[in-house]
Formats: C-alpha cells, sequence, structure tokens
C-alpha cells in the first residue's frame, strides 16, 4: 500500500476531518433520552483514500459520474455518491465522495478489495497535475448509523473528531461516520448516547442486509469491474450522475443511453424462499426456463440482482434460482413516472 513521504500527511488528514464537525447536519433533539435504537456497524468493507491538490476539483471532475464542483461550493452537500467509468462507460467502482475543510482536499470512500485498483486509476490521470492519491486506512474508519424502522431520522454530530453525513444515495440507508481509528465502538456509543441506544450489527439487523432490501448494489463483488453500465446499476435513481457536467470518462455513452432511454436491465432487491448454495450460478430464470438476469449478492433470504426490468416486472413474478422460487420487488425508491420512450424500449 502506498503511503505519503511527508510526516505531516496523517496529523493534516486528521485536521481536514477534525474541523468538519463545524457543517453539523440539524435534527430534533428527543423527548426522552435514550428513547430510540439504532444499529451502529463498521463497515470493514470499505477503505478511505485521499485526494490531495490544488486542481483537485477539476481532476476529479474529469473522472467521476457527479458533479464534484458542487461538493466544495457554499452550501453544496457534504458528501456525493459517484461512480467511475472505462473508457467504454462501464462502472469500475462506485464510490462516495466528502468534503473536508482544506478545499483542496476530498476523501473518497471506495471498496477495499478494490482500493489499490481504483489508486492507480486515479495516479493514471494525473498527468501533470500535482495529486496526491494516499490511502488514509489506518487512520480513519467507514462507519453506519441505521435504523430499520425509520432510515429518514437525521443524526447530529457528537464529536469534534468526527464526520457525521447522512447517506447521499437514500435516507433509507442511514448515516455515515467517518471516525479515528482508535474510536472504537463503545467509545462511538457513548458518543452518540444522546441519540438513542446503540446496538451491535446481527444476523437479521446489518448494513448488507439493509442494502439488499433496498437493491442497492456495493462493492466490486456485486458491482464487477467493467460489467454493467451505470444506470443498470441505478446510478441516476441514486443520485449519483449529473447530466448537466462536462465530459468525463465514459460519459459519452452514459448519456446517450439516458437520453434514449433503453435501459433494459437494472439492479433490484430479490426475496428468496431458500439461500443460494455457494457454488450455484446464482442465475435467475422464469418458471419456464428463460434467463432473466443474475444475483450479485444474497443474505437472510434477501438479495440483489440485475434483471431484465419489463420481464421480471410486468410478464414473470415468480421467478427461479437453481430450481427454488424467488421474488423480484420493485424499489420504493425507484421514480413513479418513467419516460414513454423507456418503456417502449424495454420490449425486445
Amino acid at each position: 500500500m502506498n503511503r505519503c513521504s511527508n510526516p505531516c500527511f496523517f496529523r493534516a488528514a486528521r485536521l481536514h476531518i477534525r474541523y468538519l464537525h463545524e457543517m453539523r447536519i440539524p435534527y430534533a433533539r428527543p423527548m426522552g433520552i435514550n428513547q430510540r435504537n439504532f444499529t451502529l456497524e463498521p463497515l470493514a468493507n470499505r477503505e478511505l483514500i485521499r485526494i490531495h491538490g490544488a486542481e483537485v476539483v477539476p481532476f476529479l471532475q474529469g473522472l467521476a459520474t457527479n458533479d464534484v464542483a458542487r461538493i466544495q461550493s457554499p452550501g453544496g452537500p457534504a458528501s456525493m455518491y459517484a461512480h467511475f467509468l472505462n473508457k467504454s462507460g462501464r462502472v469500475l467502482y462506485d464510490t462516495i465522495l466528502y468534503r473536508t475543510n482544506n478545499p483542496d482536499t476530498i476523501l473518497v470512500e471506495c471498496d477495499r478489495e478494490a482500493s489499490s485498483d481504483f489508486r492507480r486509476h486515479l495516479r493514471t490521470y494525473r498527468v501533470r497535475r500535482r495529486i496526491e492519491v494516499d490511502s488514509v486506512d489506518d487512520e480513519y474508519t467507514p462507519w453506519v448509523i441505521f435504523n430499520f424502522k425509520d432510515g429518514s431520522e437525521m443524526v447530529a454530530n457528537p464529536h469534534p473528531d468526527l464526520f457525521v453525513s447522512p447517506d447521499p444515495r437514500l435516507s433509507a440507508l442511514g448515516t455515515r461516520v467517518l471516525a479515528p481509528t482508535n474510536m472504537d465502538w463503545a467509545k462511538l456509543t457513548k458518543s452518540f448516547a444522546d441519540f438513542g441506544i446503540a446496538t451491535p450489527a446481527s444476523s437479521d439487523s446489518n448494513y448488507q442486509l439493509l442494502r439488499y432490501k433496498q437493491g442497492v448494489g456495493e462493492g466490486s463483488s456485486e458491482l464487477p469491474p467493467g460489467k454493467c453500465f451505470p444506470l443498470e446499476a441505478n446510478v441516476d435513481y441514486l443520485n449519483g450522475v449529473s447530466f448537466q457536467k462536462g465530459c468525463y470518462v465514459g460519459q459519452e455513452l452514459t448519456a446517450r443511453v439516458h437520453h434514449s432511454g433503453v435501459i433494459r436491465k437494472r439492479y433490484m432487491p430479490i426475496r428468496l424462499t431458500a439461500p443460494i448454495d455457494a457454488g450455484s450460478s446464482q442465475e435467475v430464470t422464469s418458471v419456464a426456463g428463460a434467463k432473466l438476469g443474475r444475483v450479485f449478492g444474497s443474505a437472510h433470504n434477501h438479495g440483489v440482482a440485475l434483471l431484465r426490468i419489463e420481464k421480471v416486472l410486468n410478464g414473470h413474478p415468480e421467478l427461479m434460482i437453481d430450481g427454488e422460487r424467488c421474488y423480484a420487488e420493485r424499489p420504493e425508491w425507484w421514480p413513479e413516472d418513467q419516460p414513454g420512450k423507456r418503456r417502449m424500449a424495454f420490449a425486445e
């Protein structure tokens, strides 16, 4: 893992997040203390990368699907969802970008398994820009706070060393917390005591299951690099793409698909009637055997799959995986109205 040789690097990185407590997210203090239960979970499969340089915004603007300039603008979002694509317009990396107190520094959360490749990808496009790209994995850990019953509750920042921000994709996915690595679960629980009673993740209450119930894919195992298009991964519905910004790698095909409306497949949640075997092909078919898509992750009788929209939602209410029935569900967060040309494009 590459490290910055500057001895002030980690101290500066700590300060960048330390000062973020000024950007507090308001919430209504509960009527009584400890009246709310929530799950607090470290995101062990996610890693933070620091991107620093005077041209950090134009640098990322030419690579990310979202409008990175907004994150440093007055009143802009504290965090932002974005994909990084290859030249063919297919997804390489799904990320969350975080604003810092330093306008020349942006923190990027990515899949841990893909972190090394992602940093290599970023450095390839630096050209002559003086941009530093380094992991801060041994300094900071991303966590998530969520409540299955009410994911829309806002969480205030209780500690100056923390950065707290609602998930920029969906309110149902809870709140992201960036914490120093020396702040463990017990310390974080104490910090958020005014918000309610924290419980650790369990088999029936964990972030992965929360995502699967919403139909949101994340990381290289669920969004394999170079395999799907960003709109198939619902980047447009998850606030992860701007169709008004300038060019970026993979932009041409993404814009063309968006304006043509030809999106035949999308990631969506599935409900299983039996666990999927580890050696399964993960293939989803109709009862008659027609191939309709593939499962990319499953747990506790829920999963996320890339499926043919029209055939699954309107033609085949019952699906099959390895001889067992399963059911696709239309996410509640999908927009109700879709352009007529897009509906027509589903027919093949």
